[in-house]
């Protein structure tokens, strides 16, 4: 049985130039007003248990199909069906009464959810623990910063227990730590076959998470199926459009806060470990990783990625997905992936390390390198170079 059933929503905004146009209209009974359509067509579902994606640049129409999901706003036509209760994650602090004290808006929030008062007395410790604002909780939450909005949002949404939870980048804002203990419950809700809906910009997430996902371009769907595949649809429609641009050295961390792993260095070595920039088409590649954990150490995985200087993405994997048991960072470490025979054709390429959490859901650090060199001696064009032969008639 499906947990969400949506056939066709559409959603249209009736937008007035000036105030006087909506009286204008009520007394002429003629349209006065420019008709925006926020979604067109748009059908998916999604089965009890499952976790789909929802992807697309600023603007194409998520948010608004999320507040259609979660019962905030109507469809102005289409079919959809919701089994279970439901709980949504959307704009920061949503549903908040700003004078009300934190507690006051947990039993509001709650009651909006459906739970009754007993029920929410009874969780009422549990959700101010997760959020750990013992300290605050009895202050107005328009005293409080966007990250204790959002980890009270947070625990309110996942502690009432919903069969659906829709989460809209709530993961963006908040500290690393209190972000781990996000996905840690978020993972507990997938293996408790609770379903999920899922919206950020992160591919990252996506791709570990989502069985499916839902692209939305410009407010129609620009794809829908296997999570991979969509997101390969739509990262070549991100990298149309896209000048190239050297990469070279580290990202920098912004702010004050230092990853929970630093990737301090990222170099390519040939079978002989010597560092090199140029390589030679079908030679053994080594992509050395060099991090580095201060404090207790701490489990994760590591994602590296192979790409044209301008963009475009030519390779991507992970320790998880080669089947490796997340990694124990501590200290400084030295982590290399072997590439016995690099098929690549000739050409500027970059590569790029990331490392994440144990899940391989949440991106704590990553760097880039490049461009370097590869040099072919096949005139064929593409991507990379696959041995074949001709069948002619004689």
């Amino acid at each position: 049985m499906n947990a969400i059933e949506a056939e066709n929503l559409t959603k249209n905004y009736q937008v007035y130039l000036r105030p006087f146009d909506r009286l204008k209209e009520a007394i002429l009974r003629k349209p006065c007003h420019d008709l925006v359509e926020a979604l067109t067509d748009i059908s998916f579902e999604v089965p009890e248990g499952g976790t789909l994606g929802v992807i697309g640049d600023n603007g194409a129409g998520k948010s608004t199909l999320l507040k259609i999901l979660a019962g905030t706003s109507t469809q102005t036509s289409g079919r959809m069906v919701k089994r279970g209760r439901m709980a949504a994650l959307l704009e920061l602090g949503s549903g908040f009464h700003p004078e009300f004290s934190g507690r006051q808006n947990i039993y509001l929030n709650a009651a909006l959810l459906g739970l009754k008062e007993k029920e929410i007395r009874d969780r009422e410790a549990a959700i101010i623990a997760f959020s750990e604002l013992e300290h605050a909780i009895d202050r107005p939450v328009k005293t409080y910063s966007s990250g204790m909005y959002l980890r009270l949002a947070f625990s309110i949404a996942t502690s009432v227990d919903p069969q659906i939870l829709i989460i809209d980048e709530a993961l963006s804002v908040g500290d690393q730590r209190f972000q781990q203990k996000c996905v840690d419950r978020m993972m507990g809700f997938r293996k408790a076959g609770k379903t999920l809906i899922i919206c950020t910009h992160s591919m990252y997430m996506i791709n570990e998470l989502c069985s499916r996902t839902l692209w939305l371009k410009n407010g129609r769907m620009g794809g829908y199926g296997k999570t991979s595949s969509v997101i390969s649809a739509y990262r070549t429609y991100l990298e149309e459009d896209v000048s190239p641009v050297p990469v070279d050295g580290p990202s920098v961390p912004v702010g004050s806060q230092m990853p929970d792993i630093m990737i301090e260095g990222v170099c390519l070595l040939n079978e002989k470990k010597e560092s090199v920039a140029h390589l030679h088409q079908f030679e053994t590649v080594i992509v050395q990783v060099k991090t580095r954990r201060v404090g207790a150490p701490m489990k994760g995985h590591l994602a590296i990625s192979l790409g044209f200087a301008g963009g475009a993405q030519v390779f991507e994997t992970t320790s998880k997905m080669s089947g490796l048991a997340p990694i124990l960072f501590s200290g400084e470490q030295t982590i290399e992936m072997v590439i016995p025979s690099i098929p690549i054709l000739g050409g500027n390429y970059r590569v790029k390390a990331r490392v994440g959490d144990e899940h391989a859901i949440r991106e704590i650090h990553e760097m880039s390198y490049g461009p370097f060199v590869i040099e072919s001696e096949h005139s064929d064009m593409g991507m990379m170079w696959m041995p074949h032969s001709w069948n002619v008639p004689s």
